[in-house]
């Protein structure tokens, strides 16, 4: 499998890890398209314990809906562009409702819409509802992920205060190491924790092996307006 590839799957392990505590909560009530404003108000200070921290504000996020993550990422081999910027933005109503858009990929734009047991796909601008795994599958895969993701993670520091966009958080760095198809790759990222809050509201990371490195840029936004309906089919 060509190193690219494995680099993309890494970080579609991440970024699914990062968001999987999304899928641990009950269902949103019959015809529900909006979540309920962040309930996620608790203001945040730093402990003793930087890698909990960290933990507990990505599992903050299964009461934070709705919010909406971008992801920004691209990749160089030899010094050279390997793979152009991609977008992903997910819109997150409830634990069952979500909007997924990616565009700039390798494999084209995509879109994908999921509402409790259905999914939708958007190809060549026209819908078609899929079949996908179940909700407990999709549970019980983001345990997985987020399990994954603990044992990528070796070492997490506190940095200190630092402000997101003007809003007031709390920086930590970390390392990741893990193993695929043979290939050992090693990653950097920093996090930042709003102070406010204690969710997350930034996160960059960078992964690499031999001379290709892949980088990822993710911002979150909360008590956002989001509607999720099924699309025309």
């Amino acid at each position: 499998m060509k190193l690219s590839k494995l680099c993309t799957i890494l970080f579609a392990l991440v970024g699914l890890a990062i968001t999987a505590c999304s899928l641990h909560q009950p269902k949103s009530g019959p015809g529900s398209s909006s979540g309920s404003s962040s309930k996620n108000t608790t203001a945040f200070t730093p402990s003793s314990d930087a890698r909990k921290d960290l933990g507990d504000a990505l599992r903050k996020l299964k009461t934070a809906y709705p919010y909406r993550l971008t992801e920004s990422t691209s990749a160089t081999a030899n010094g050279q562009i390997a793979m152009p910027e991609s977008t992903r933005m997910v819109e997150f109503a409830a634990p069952d409702r979500s909007h997924m858009k990616w565009t700039g990929g390798t494999a084209g734009d995509l879109e994908q819409i999921t509402i409790g047991e259905k999914r939708y796909s958007n190809s060549g601008g026209k819908w078609a509802e899929e079949s996908g795994p179940s909700m407990s599958q999709r549970v019980k895969r983001g345990e997985e992920f987020a399990n994954k993701l603990g044992e990528m993670i070796k070492e997490v520091k506190y940095v200190g205060p630092e402000a997101v966009n003007s809003l007031p958080c709390y920086a930590y760095t970390y390392t990741m190491e893990t193993t695929l198809s043979g290939q050992i790759y090693v990653g950097t990222g920093k996090a930042w924790i709003g102070a406010a809050d204690g969710l997350p509201h930034q996160n960059d990371s960078e992964f690499k092996v031999a001379t290709y490195g892949q980088k990822s840029h993710i911002v979150y936004e909360y008590n956002v307006s989001i509607k999720i309906e099924k699309p025309p089919i």
